[in-house]
């Protein structure tokens, strides 16, 4: 803990991982306060070094980071690319330092459950983004459906395309590799989201394939001009509720443009419309059987703000109440996605296990 004489103390927070996320996190943890970002690392140190000098961190290994020779922090944001997200939080959490991991939590149910395991055996927290359910968005659509103003919910429909990736990352092929394509890398989002609102998922059923074998890269300072894809780039799902709803729900790299709604919840009474689950900028909008038109629940609460679920957590360690972007909901997230592959191989329909 540390912060002006006087002054709320702030929470130390280290970060593993300085590539094209690393600003946002920044940005957006020193925007929400609460925290003090104590320094940064990163397998590449020059490159940690460079960051931590951009933005008035200290800089260097993740060895050193671990061992306080940085300076102290409890609570490590793991910003690594996800292949390497549970070897990250296995070493943050050997280290006796409570992590919070950009999602997907692990590329595997069975890693992600190894990292819940070991935080548990060492009494220490684990937290996962995606965190939008903390935004007003988030809120004021679960108060909505809480509040039975759509009645009973039937179904869900959800539309998770293209973000264009080859038009603005320099060095796009980790969104084509395994641990991303459209399910690890914008799936966690819509799966978050629906099971907030929706409670668990059950089981699914699924098809995928792959468009392209190779995507042209045409952002500007790209540093490849083509990559391969090794992942499937098309996936539509059908997902079954606990609590009796069933959804649709396409996952796609190959959707370049759009008319489709993110997200509909529709009950026996009306329809919640929402906007996409990783920017609460947009409107959360009801409409009745009854109704002539739409009416907006809420007015935008701005840009979505990477690192609300860091700050949470923060607060909640030093308050010792429990956090919202958990571990075991990122982990229930993770086996449905999953399960998508499955389901698409052996044309089945896949229980779910995990309840968060």
């Amino acid at each position: 803990m540390t912060g002006q004489a006087g002054a709320e103390p702030l929470y130390a927070v280290g970060i593993i991982g300085c590539g094209n996320i690393f600003e946002r996190y920044v940005t957006g943890m020193r925007g929400l306060g609460g925290v003090n970002i104590a320094w940064c690392a990163d397998l590449d140190e020059p490159l940690a070094r460079k960051r931590g000098e951009e933005f008035g961190i200290a800089g260097g290994s993740v060895a050193d980071a671990l061992a306080d020779r940085l300076g102290p922090a409890d609570l490590v944001v793991n910003l690594t690319p996800p292949a390497a997200h549970a070897a990250v939080s296995r070493q943050v959490l050997l280290a006796n330092k409570h992590v919070y991991v950009e999602k997907p939590l692990a590329t595997a149910p069975a890693d992600a459950a190894a990292i819940l395991r070991l935080a548990a055996d060492r009494e220490l927290l684990v937290g996962a983004a995606p965190d939008w359910i903390l935004s007003a968005t988030a809120q004021a659509a679960g108060q909505a459906i809480q509040a039975g103003r759509i009645g009973e919910p039937v179904a869900v429909s959800a539309f998770a395309t293209h973000s264009k990736v080859e038009q603005w990352h320099p060095s796009p092929a980790m969104f084509f590799t395994a641990g991303a394509g459209p399910v690890l890398d914008i799936g966690p989002y819509y799966i978050s989201a629906l099971a907030h609102l929706l409670g668990p998922v059950r089981s699914v059923a699924a098809l995928e394939r792959v468009g392209a074998s190779e995507r042209q890269v045409t952002s500007p300072g790209r540093t490849v001009d083509t990559v391969p894809v090794d992942v499937p780039t098309h996936v539509c799902a059908v997902l079954e509720f606990a609590s009796g709803t069933i959804g649709t729900l396409t996952l796609s790299f190959d959707a370049w443009e759009r008319t489709m709604p993110f997200i509909e919840i529709y009950g026996t009474e009306g329809t919640l419309s929402l906007p996409m689950p990783h920017e609460s900028d947009g409107q959360v909008r009801l409409k009745l059987h009854s109704d002539a038109d739409w009416t907006r629940l809420t007015p935008p609460d701005g840009p979505y703000t990477r690192g609300i679920g860091v700050t949470d957590m923060a607060a909640a360690i030093t308050e010792g109440k429990p956090h919202k972007a958990t571990g075991t909901a990122a982990y229930h997230v993770l086996e449905v996605l999953t399960a998508l592959s499955t389901a698409s191989s052996r044309h089945e329909i896949v229980p779910v296990t995990s309840t968060p």
